[in-house]
Order: structure tokens, then sequence, then C-alpha cells
């Protein structure tokens, strides 16, 4: 009996995708952007590289044996294929459907680009990063800049003049071997080719695999961030209004030390939320709604209206602002964990606009010196934070 084969095979035997490939200089590729024709599918918007990973890149483009892996775009032809799209530095929102058709979505090589792009633009994000003559590679200074350096945006930025008056202004880099080799480096930069690998009107869910497939080994798109993004498709920016917001007020209280490493930037002022998230929807209290990094609930916001989102940040912030006004006019000790600030921010959401009463005010007292928090499991935690909002109900 003959092997049937798949109608899918035909077709799958027909598509070359890599004729739809060709290089394109850095200078155009960042001119791209510049006049807005490359733009970011939404579910990469938090996606972004350290000052280290940009440091490294810039080096291997100077220095590397082997060409920079290839960039993948999608052309977007059909709108109603097209998944939302973000502007490549700013990650704002396009919301104009009509805008995007024609646009070059970025699928893979964001970091990449938007690396060398803030280079190019002499963006305040690269204000550290200096090619050091002596030491032949681009290093982070934040400090003085020296005599045998020159920053990154002067050296690579789009305006030649800005390049030539940097010089001018540096008596040490008016030699002209420096000159030569400055300006030889910088015309690589800009004569350096990227392999572009082009698709056209991939779904959501394509565009998504496509990326997944490139970044087995790299950057990948999570569940949080999937549901940060569809906050943002709501007009909600989680980081803008919300998590940049709870992390400055912290660190203007002399609290920022206890947001010990930088992921918990993220997850600490998602996992305050839960509460508020329970007093919005009414809900009585269940444990794992406790404000604690694996109870998180960012998929159960991302549903919410766009007002209920803003509603409960609003809640939030002003419970955080309550619970350091607590400690600060009662002249608490210094807390040396974030947990007493996340669940008494969480007390006072359940709290709401009321005044706290004079026994509450003792109990609260009473639990901020003796609780402990160390070596407890979750389970654990969670009890404690039970205890906790107990409070609200005295009198």
């Amino acid at each position: 009996m003959a092997i049937k084969i798949n109608k899918k095979l035909e077709k799958d035997a027909a598509f070359d995708p890599t004729k739809e490939s060709k290089p394109i200089s850095l200078g155009n590729l960042c001119k791209f952007i510049e006049e807005g024709k490359m733009t970011l599918p939404i579910f990469q918007t938090y996606i972004r590289w350290k000052i280290e990973n940009c440091i490294e890149l810039l080096n291997f483009q100077l220095s590397g044996k082997a060409a920079v892996s290839p960039i993948s775009v999608n052309i977007i032809e059909n709108k109603e294929l097209a998944v939302p799209q973000v502007t490549f530095i700013n990650r704002e929102l396009i919301c104009d459907k009509e805008n995007i058709v024609g646009k070059e979505s970025v699928n893979d090589g964001q970091q990449r680009l938007s690396c060398n792009y803030k280079a190019y633009i002499d963006h305040d994000d690269f204000k550290c990063i200096v090619l050091d003559i002596s030491l032949g590679k681009f290093i982070l200074n934040t400090g003085a800049i020296k005599k045998s350096q020159i920053p990154v945006g002067k050296l690579y930025n789009k305006d030649y003049t800005v390049f030539k008056q940097y010089l001018k202004e540096h008596k040490e880099l008016q030699d002209l071997d420096v000159q030569d080799i400055l300006t030889r480096i910088r015309n690589k930069f800009l004569g350096y080719y990227y392999t572009v690998n082009y698709a056209r009107d991939l779904t959501e869910a394509e565009q998504q695999e496509w990326f997944r497939v490139l970044n087995v080994a790299g950057s990948t798109v999570t569940k949080v961030q999937v549901n940060l993004t569809e906050m943002l498709i709501k007009g909600v920016d989680y980081y803008k209004e919300y998590a940049d917001i709870f992390v400055e007020i912290l660190k203007s209280s002399g609290f920022g030390r206890l947001l010990v490493i930088k992921a918990t930037e993220v997850s600490i002022p998602l996992a305050a939320l839960n509460p508020a998230y329970e007093v919005i929807t009414g809900k009585e209290h269940k444990s794992n709604f406790s404000p604690i990094p694996s109870d998180v609930k960012a998929n159960a916001i991302s549903k919410l209206t766009k007002e209920e989102i803003r509603a409960i940040i609003k809640m939030t912030l002003e419970g955080l602002e309550k619970a350091i006004e607590f400690i600060e006019e009662n002249t608490l000790n210094h807390p040396h964990r974030i947990d007493y600030i996340t669940y008494m921010t969480g007390l006072f959401v359940y709290i709401g606009k009321e005044e706290i009463n004079n026994t509450q005010k003792k109990c609260l007292i009473e639990w901020y010196n003796t609780v402990e928090f160390s070596k407890k499991d979750n389970g654990e935690r969670r009890k404690i934070f039970e205890d906790l909002i107990n409070i609200k109900n005295m009198n």
C-alpha cells in the first residue's frame, strides 16, 4: 500500500524562508527604528538587557571573529492578523491599527537592536559606557571620563558632527593616530551587517512559537510577562504606573535595600496587589492570596478591567505609604525584611480609609516587634498574614 503524503508537506517543500533574508547595515537598521519602520510585538515589551549584556555585544561587534546571529522580522501586511505593536525604545502602544500595516515587527533581536540604537542616539542609559582606547574595549565607567576614553554615544552617534566635536573638545583625542582608529571603529559600527530573516503576517501564536524556538537558551517570555502585557493592551503599564512607583517609595523612605535582588522589584510589588484584588472583587481572604512572591496572581489581576486594575494599584500604594508612615510615627526599628512592610501594606488595604484605633495600633506594634519570618515555609508565612489581618476586626 502506497504511503499517503500529507498535503502540508507539499506546501512546506515548496516554501524556502531563507530566500527572504538579506544583509542590512547597523546604520540603516538604526534609521529604520528612528523612522518608526521597525516595531516590537507587544509580548516583548518587558524583555530588556542589563547594561553588562550591552557591553558584551558592543565588544563582540568590535572584536568578534564571527558575525552576530541574525535578526528575525515579521512584515505586517494584514492588520487583522497582527499582534499589537509597541515602539522600540519607549515601548509605547501603537493604538491605530492602520499605522501598523507595512511595519517590520522584530520577533528576535530586539535587545541587540535596542543596544545599538541607544549608542546611535546617545541614550541616557548608555552614558556610563565608554571605549577605553588603552584597554582596547568597551567598559562600564560610572565616574569621570579618563583621557583614554570616549563615550559610546559620542563615538557611534548618528550625527558625525557630534563625534567630531567631542574629539575637538578633548585634546588627548586629537592625535592623528587616535582620530584615525576612532574613525575606523565608528565606520565599522555603522557599516556592520546583520542578516535579517523575514516572515510575513504571522499570527500571535506563530510569532511566539518562532520567538520560543529562537530563544531556547536565551530570553523567554514568562507567563507573568504575558499577563503584564495583557494589562498593557488594556492601557495599564505595570511598571510606569505601579512597580516603579512602589520601588521609589521604598527607596525614598530608606527601605530600598530590602529589595535584595533586581527580580524582586517585579515579584514583590505584584504579590502586594493580592489584598487589594480581594477587596475590589469582594472575595473572602484565601491563604494563597498572601503578599508573598509565591502567591503572585498576575493572571487573575490581568483579567480585571482597566479601571479595576488602576483601583487596586491606588489602594496598594496608599497602603504602602500608610505602612511606612506607621513605622516612622511609632519610631519602630527599621525592618530587616521586606515582609514587614508588605504584610502591613496588606493590612492597611483591608482597613481601607478608616482610621486605625488604639487597640489595632497596640496590636500592630506588638506584632511588628515580635513576628519572625526567617526559616518559615510558605504555609507558615501565610498563617502569619492571616493572623495579622484579624487586627482589622478589633475595636
